[in-house]
């Protein structure tokens, strides 16, 4: 069977006058909710916080995973938080936690959810290689995070290929996400690469039609288009 390549909006990027009409599509056809949390510390910007989690965690019926991907200087103040919101997934940066790289992920695993680590480009795969049995998902960035518009380096594919070889010759099941100026042209090669799963954001999504239901039509014919005959 064909596997799947799975998509997770950027929630934080709805338009404010439509959120509800936007979440609900969102929701209904993605296969995750991509929550991007920034301090603007660690990135030079700010994104939702956990009582956008919380509200959407008690009031939207069939609520898919939510993936808190903290882009924050210090995480680990943040985990019970994040976990009490209703996170299914935590994900903090690998470079926020070098020091306590072990504590921090078995704390994630028992707030009851599922920890993940995001690298940005520069970050070298071997950083995660002695914890990655214990992670249900890596997050490659590729672009450096937090900044918009930046192009992806195709070495980045190199990175996704390689780490989806580390999960074989280990024998793992983490998911492989690839997040940062998504856009046509680029899930063929994230796919063909090894990557499960891409972060969509404004270009790949809502900057497609000023009606979200035609973008989001738009995008999956792209995404269809793409990946047909791989």
């Amino acid at each position: 069977m064909k596997r799947k390549l799975m998509i997770a909006p950027s929630v934080g990027c709805c338009d404010l006058f439509h959120v509800e009409e936007q979440i609900k599509i969102i929701n209904e056809k993605s296969d995750f909710l991509h929550m991007d949390i920034k301090d603007g510390v660690y990135v030079p910007s700010y994104g939702i916080g956990p009582d956008y989690l919380d509200y959407l965690h008690k009031h939207v019926e069939n609520l898919k995973p939510m993936d808190a991907h903290l882009m924050v200087k210090h995480p680990q103040q943040y985990l019970e938080t994040f976990a009490k919101a209703g996170a299914a997934y935590i994900t903090p940066h690998t470079d926020c936690i070098e020091g306590d790289a072990f504590v921090t992920i078995h704390k994630i695993k028992d707030l009851g959810c599922k920890a993940g680590v995001a690298l940005s480009p520069s970050v070298p795969l071997g950083i995660i290689e002695y914890y990655l049995p214990l992670l249900d998902k890596v997050t490659i960035m590729i672009v450096d995070p937090g900044i918009s518009g930046q192009p992806v380096d195709p070495q980045m594919y190199v990175k996704i290929s390689r780490l989806a070889q580390m999960r074989k010759e280990k024998g793992l099941h983490f998911l492989i996400e690839a997040d940062g100026s998504m856009n046509r042209n680029l899930y063929r090669p994230l796919y063909q690469a090894g990557a499960d799963m891409v972060v969509l954001g404004p270009p790949a999504l809502w900057n497609k039609a000023e009606n979200f239901e035609t973008a989001w039509s738009i995008m999956e014919e792209e995404l269809a288009a793409e990946l047909q005959n791989v």
